[in-house]
């Protein structure tokens, strides 16, 4: 039975900080769903006493010890000579894995030392070949003990794992674990945290909060068996009963996907004009694919002068200041009426490090949202660094429009009609 794992990325780039190490992120949710749970994550560089050394300490801490990475066609790709040398077995050539990578290596000089190169294995090991790409995954049995080695390119580890390691680790994990997301953006982790206090403190079911600017997600952790679907449920009724804002339940879902989805069934068009945001509000809806059956264009107002010549009333801006309820409302109708469109949005604020005043300091803002029905407006402090300032202000937002056009929160399984 494997009921614990230990992570090990190898490479110069990833110790570096020149690649971001998201393999070992990937992994552990991925174990996680099976009931494996890993007790230690580590980057090592293209060194075989490095790699051996840490293979040597997972296997003496865990069931399962994954490596990613070293497993290509160059000189400083490593990882199996040394894991080779590790567990006294010698590294062949394997002849069903060159016929797989000779079908899938392109044609360029230095051809032949590369194919050889990614089709040798740890002897003993079975291979698993490589769905996107040349180099396979390899599993190895020691003692009880098991190591998978995984190429270092995101979507050939997770192409292999989700072809061949799945299938594999399933009937020899603990039991499957079910996990379920709320996610919530109008409150900072703190608040959250305060609201679900006794449920994060316990372990029947095991929860845990992890925060972006703009958002807060709470993630509840359960077996999939008879005892888990109570405990699930009653972790679920906490969460929509405790939490003073709305609870959103996105399973496949985003927000902006939905909303996108949302106007285009409608045939309905969107707006922004932006200030504190810079027109990240609209980039945000635009990354969704389809996003022009819905979204019409707006525009940064990042100055009073350009607030005004697109339809802010100078009074407002005069008698209010720029960043204020009134002028959020202005923008988002006026955004409205240039554009021609069903619903608009805007932001206005202090994002700093520099502006604000006693009574609107820095990290605070405004956002609106406006259509047929009316306006929705939201004023907001938070004491963050400036981007972060606005991606809380881009979620805020997001918000501001929900309530607007009382779109659903529990997403999840959800089609649009």
């Amino acid at each position: 039975m494997i009921q614990s794992a230990h992570i090990i990325a190898i490479g110069d780039e990833v110790l570096a900080g020149e690649t971001i190490n998201t393999n070992a992120a990937w992994m552990a949710q991925f174990l996680l769903t099976f009931g494996i749970r890993p007790v230690f994550q580590c980057v090592v560089p293209d060194e075989p006493l490095a790699i051996q050394e840490a293979l040597s300490q997972a296997l003496a801490s865990a069931d399962l010890a994954v490596l990613f990475g070293g497993l290509g066609p160059t000189a400083d790709d490593r990882t199996l000579d040394a894991v080779g040398a590790a567990l006294g077995r010698p590294v062949i050539e394997d002849a069903a894995v060159r016929a797989h990578v000779e079908q899938r290596h392109s044609r360029v000089p230095g051809r032949e030392a590369s194919v050889a190169r990614q089709s040798r294995i740890v002897i003993g090991a079975h291979a698993w070949m490589n769905p996107r790409g040349q180099a396979p995954g390899q599993l190895l049995e020691v003692g009880g003990r098991y190591i998978v080695l995984l190429p270092g390119p995101p979507r050939e580890m997770q192409g292999i794992a989700e072809k061949w390691m799945a299938s594999w680790v399933a009937p020899l994990a603990a039991s499957r674990i079910h996990r379920d997301t709320y996610s919530v953006f109008d409150l900072g982790e703190s608040q959250v945290a305060t609201h679900l206090s006794p449920l994060l403190e316990g372990q029947h079911p095991r929860a845990g909060i992890y925060a972006q600017p703009g958002r807060v997600d709470v993630r509840i952790d359960t077996a999939d068996s008879a005892e888990g679907r109570v405990l699930r449920q009653r972790g679920r009724a906490w969460v929509l009963s405790r939490v003073p804002a709305p609870v959103f339940e996105l399973g496949e879902w985003s927000r902006e996907r939905f909303l996108i989805e949302w106007l285009a069934g409608r045939r309905w068009s969107l707006a922004a004009m932006e200030s504190l945001t810079g027109g990240q509000i609209l980039a945000t809806l635009i990354s969704v694919p389809g996003a022009s059956q819905g979204v019409v264009g707006g525009v940064v107002a990042y100055t009073d002068a350009v607030k005004e010549s697109f339809g802010v009333p100078r009074a407002i801006l005069d008698e209010e200041g720029a960043v204020s309820e009134a002028c959020a409302v202005a923008m988002a109708q006026a955004a409205r009426e240039q554009f021609h469109a069903d619903v608009a949005v805007s932001s206005t604020g202090f994002a700093g490090p520099d502006g604000g005043t006693e009574k609107e300091p820095v990290g605070t803002f405004y956002v609106a949202a406006a259509g047929p029905m009316g306006t929705v407006v939201r004023r907001r402090y938070t004491p963050l660094d400036r981007q972060a300032v606005r991606q809380v202000a881009v979620q805020t937002a997001m918000s501001a429009v929900w309530e607007l056009l009382k779109l659903p929160t529990l997403l999840k399984n959800l089609e649009i009609s």
